[in-house]
């Protein structure tokens, strides 16, 4: 079992840099020509032991993708994804997750785990939840029989749930309960990261936050780090240190969850923000919200210039016309808009190697 880990520590976890992926699509009929779509475009992020970093965004931004790609459940066309397995806080042991053989693969797999969006479809309906949380230390021989059935009792009784229950089937629980079972299964193997994948989206929102507090108890006890995908931005505030906002396939700003919130830099971040809801009907009403024109323009484009500026309500004449580097202008905030490049030229930049978010 990992060390009880209090908060984020320094020691690096999980390292993306420049990870791409692209799909070819056809629009028009047979005989239409190809085109490429950037699903993922360039994104770099460093996850920390006992870190929560939150990737949020619309719809089709590439989140899941970039979940995805670091597994290599679907393939990359660029970048680097690689894992450390240093126990200690000694010098990083890295691991190279997209670049490793299929055996080798396997085996660093176990060291990243994945929470799904939808809780049925990702538990198998025929076999009963004792097999679905034993079958990963079966596949990986970790222990006799009687071993890891001791160990799926108390692995269900860590998320909540009744051990007598083992040799049910998924259809017999709800929702929230099958969502306790993907994460039992994940933590199965006793991973360092675990990529969460929208995991209360599909759930009711009375139950959504015992899930999120179960996640939080789980990393305070073992030290896991979380990427946290999701859309609604008042969820990942919930449980995440760090957050990344992504559109059309880039991280746009990246910074901690106080900063974010109290002091976005780019507009939209801002926009994301403003939709939020205020319980208080009074400050509710008082607001004022940012309403995006247009649509989110389609990722087969090129872009000379910003990517957002069609939709931006503080956009520039030359944002059409130069694309923004996504820079550290405060200590830990960063963000890809032109109108703080001036706040960040003045600033010594670190060199091209050291140059994305940590």
């Amino acid at each position: 079992m990992s060390s009880v880990v209090a908060g984020p520590s320094t020691q690096p976890v999980l390292e993306v840099r420049d990870l791409r992926v692209s799909f070819e699509v056809s629009q028009g009929g047979f005989r239409a020509k190809r085109q490429l779509l950037r699903a993922v475009d360039g994104v770099s992020f460093t996850l920390h032991r006992g870190e929560t970093l939150g990737l949020v965004g619309e719809s089709g931004c590439g989140k899941s993708t970039t979940a995805r790609a670091i597994l290599r459940l679907v393939p990359s066309v660029a970048g680097r994804a690689r894992v450390n397995l240093r126990e200690d806080d000694g010098p990083p042991e890295w691991h190279d997750l997209l670049g490793a053989s299929t055996s080798q693969l396997r085996g660093l797999r176990q060291h990243v785990q994945m929470i799904f969006q939808d809780p049925y479809a990702s538990l198998n309906p025929r076999m009963t939840v004792g097999s679905i949380i034993a079958e990963p230390m079966q596949i990986f021989r970790l222990g006799n029989r009687r071993w890891i059935e001791e160990n799926v009792e108390k692995l269900m009784r860590e998320v909540g749930l009744d051990p007598r229950l083992k040799r049910r089937y998924p259809h017999e629980f709800s929702g929230g309960q099958c969502q306790r079972i993907g994460i039992a299964r994940a933590l199965a193997l006793d991973p360092k990261v675990i990529i969460c994948d929208e995991p209360v989206s599909a759930l009711d929102v009375s139950i959504r936050a015992q899930v999120l507090n179960l996640l939080v108890d789980l990393q305070r006890r073992r030290g896991l780090a979380y990427v946290f995908i999701a859309h609604d931005l008042s969820v990942v505030r919930r449980i995440s240190h760090r957050i990344a906002v992504m559109y059309l396939g880039k991280i746009v700003e990246l910074a901690d969850d106080h900063h974010l919130y109290a002091e976005p830099l780019h507009p939209y971040t801002e926009a994301l923000l403003s939709a939020i809801p205020i319980p208080d009907p009074e400050k509710e009403r008082a607001r004022k919200r940012i309403a995006l024109s247009g649509d989110v323009p389609s990722p087969t484009e090129e872009f000379a210039g910003c990517p957002f500026a069609s939709r931006c309500h503080k956009v520039m004449p030359h944002c059409s016309e130069v694309m923004p580097k996504l820079l550290e202008h405060r200590p830990g905030h960063w963000a890809s808009c032109l109108l703080h490049e001036n706040d960040a030229a003045g600033a010594p930049q670190k060199s091209d190697a050291a140059s994305s978010p940590q």
